[in-house]
């Protein structure tokens, strides 16, 4: 995504790695570990988590927004089995920007001895839902019991020239006993304030002695369901923001901060003689508005992007030369920018070409909903630009690596913006793509063969957002992580066994073009034999997306990410010997959620099979769930619909 940078301290919104600090807490025992108490060893259950196979019995995250770290420290009891399963940790990180160390863990036996972990932890890459990836610090503690308790701690530490912001989320997935957090705010230029969301009165954030801290008992685990709004917006937490304003009135803040950005913007774009005579260079003046729009979108995603490089150190920067552009004139003549630097580019560009063309800061929506109260412009941390052509209004991201002309990343669509304007800020909303804009379509040429499987070839091609997300998610993969990402998305549309061999090599790096692949496949025991007859369902590809929505009753809104297609023709060419006995009856239901069509058709020894669904909306409310639980329904009573296949010498009455 497109990121700003404007302040000497730069911060960047970050809400995943990044906690809260302590005063005053219990001395430690040994290696600055807790004392561990009998009561605790004897546990073996908890009465505000019956049933639970692990409880935190104690959280702690520590900032120092001085320097510059994060510590955390866990503590879990075992109660069973299953529990167990918590000896294997996981510390999520970005390798780009923190440098996780003083990795500590052991294990308290029932019988109080203690087992050191003395091994050394393991990166790995792990997706972190919605497609997006970490490294993670992996390791497995040993010796652990039913009745254990196991500890772990550790920093991350990030460059002092960034200050981040601040959360503390206050649930996790276990029942938390006690949970204390603090944080020793940044003593600068900058003002702190923070915003408690769901905290019970009494249990506030408290300012003590220049810590901000907060203690809470008896938290009960966080419960997940699938298409949920993010975690993090569900969950209580503590917000923390840092700004130069001392306005406190909504309206006058935005009004205000919109204005002091926009200067800022300006005094980076201008209007600059040498922008408007390379618009010039870049387009005909014969060309429709459209196309010099799309050429200067094209020009400048072809310059490199900093924002999706690994970070540098000073030294490599300077080693490599890379200059600090204090202009749009300079980001066009060094031939490199971040993501930010290169969409006020195409703005300048835009406007040296003629075009009414506006600077639009947004908020993602991928970990948090913008939140007007929180008076923090971290929360519009995107940059867009908005473009008047032919009587319509175009929201554009060229900062964006492979986002095509037209789209805007997934996040930044369907949100709040600030449209900035020299007398200030003036709210927007970013439109939501229709569910054509993006697709999964999926044609199969396959035969039933010898022991009842199904092999031959697909080919699948991603659109729109569908094709973004993956070259996002996928960009810093070789070839050989790239070709294991597809191959498993397409095993985990097919039934459990099935094998899928990638054939072609896919545009990665491509930007307007879709994304296609071509792959061998082969699904063992496809059809199930009943006497002389075959049966197997209609969908080939529905996989564990059919069953969504299952359960009557829902906690939380639906939330997916954008609307999408899936269209899916598969050619079967069917088994010597066998005809088609019967058909599932076409269907075609369109409701507010969606629509949902299938339909077979047998000829020449072929059967053809069609399905199409398209899902549209982003937020569903609860009152509405049934109607959409419905809808999915009647999707999955199509999907299971049984085509039968039986032996032609048969006799039909049979």
């Amino acid at each position: 995504m497109a990121r700003r940078s404007v302040l000497p301290l730069y911060y960047l919104s970050w809400g995943i790695l990044l906690g809260i600090l302590l005063g005053g807490r219990p001395a430690y025992a040994g290696d600055d570990w807790l004392p561990i108490s009998r009561e605790d060893l004897a546990m073996t259950s908890h009465p505000a988590s019956p049933g639970a196979h692990a409880i935190f019995l104690y959280r702690e995250e520590e900032t120092d927004d001085t320097a510059s770290f994060t510590s955390y420290y866990y503590r879990i009891k075992i109660f069973t089995e299953e529990g167990k399963e918590r000896a294997n940790v996981e510390i999520p990180y970005l390798k780009q920007r923190v440098n996780v160390r003083d990795i500590k863990a052991r294990v308290i036996r029932p019988d109080g001895t203690v087992v050191n972990f003395e091994g050394k932890p393991f990166d790995k890459t792990v997706v972190k839902g919605r497609g997006i990836k970490f490294l993670a610090k992996t390791f497995t503690l040993p010796d652990v019991q039913v009745g254990s308790i196991i500890e772990y701690k550790y920093k991350m530490e990030w460059d002092r020239r960034l200050l981040y912001d601040t959360r503390w989320i206050i649930p996790e997935d276990l029942f938390t006993l006690r949970t204390r957090f603090a944080l020793r705010p940044y003593h600068g230029y900058l003002r702190l304030r923070w915003i408690n969301v769901r905290i019970p009165e009494g249990k506030l954030a408290k300012e003590e002695k220049g810590l901000i801290h907060l203690e809470l008992e008896n938290i009960p685990a966080f419960q997940k369901e699938e298409y949920m709004p993010p975690e993090n917006e569900l969950k209580s937490r503590v917000d923390f923001f840092y700004t130069r304003s001392s306005e406190m009135d909504t309206d006058k803040f935005w009004k205000q901060e919109g204005k002091r950005m926009y200067e800022e913007v300006d005094k980076f774009v201008g209007h600059r003689k040498g922008i408007e005579r390379a618009a010039a260079e870049m387009v005909s003046p014969h060309d429709p508005p459209e196309t010099k729009l799309r050429k200067l979108y094209a020009r400048v995603q072809q310059i490199r992007n900093l924002s999706y490089e690994h970070s540098k150190t000073e030294m490599e920067e300077k080693r490599e030369k890379l200059k600090k552009a204090e202009n749009v004139e300079e980001v066009l003549k060094h031939g490199y920018g971040y993501g930010g630097e290169i969409t006020w580019l195409f703005l300048a560009l835009a406007r040296g070409a003629g075009f009414e063309a506006w600077p639009v800061l947004v908020s993602r929506r991928n970990r948090y909903f913008f939140n007007p109260n929180i008076l923090d412009t971290r929360q519009v941390d995107d940059n867009v630009v908005l473009v008047h052509l032919n009587s319509q209004d175009l929201y554009l991201d060229p900062g964006t690596t492979h986002c095509p002309f037209g789209l805007l990343p997934w996040g930044e669509t369907g949100v709040k913006g600030l449209r900035l304007e020299k007398d200030g800020g003036v709210f927007v909303t970013t439109p939501l793509p229709p569910s054509s804009a993006s697709r999964i379509e999926r044609k199969a040429h396959v035969e039933l063969g010898e022991a009842t499987a199904l092999e031959g070839k697909l080919s699948v091609t991603f659109t729109g957002l569908e094709a973004l997300r993956r070259r996002l998610t996928e960009r810093d993969e070789d070839e050989a992580g790239q070709r294991k990402s597809l191959e498993d998305e397409i095993k985990s549309w097919l039934p459990v066994g099935s094998t899928v061999e990638l054939q072609n090599a896919p545009d990665w790096a491509g930007t307007e073009e879709p994304l296609r692949a071509e792959f061998k496949i082969r699904m063992p025991n496809w059809a199930n034999s009943v006497g002389r007859r075959l049966l197997f369902p209609v969908a080939l590809f529905a996989g564990s997306k059919q069953r969504r929505f299952e359960h009557a009753n829902r906690i939380y809104p639906v939330y997916f990410d954008f609307p999408f297609q899936t269209s899916d023709e598969v050619t079967l060419k069917l088994p010597t010997g066998f005809q088609v006995g019967s058909l599932p009856d076409a269907r075609n239901r369109q409701t507010p959620f969606g629509q949902y069509e299938m339909s077979c058709q047998a000829q020449a020894g072929m059967l053809r099979l069609v399905r199409r669904l398209s899902s549209e909306g982003l937020l569903i409310p609860l009152q509405y769930y049934a109607g959409l639980r419905g809808f999915y329904e009647t999707v999955r009573s199509g999907d299971d619909e049984q085509v039968v296949l039986q032996y032609a010498q048969v006799d039909q009455r049979n």
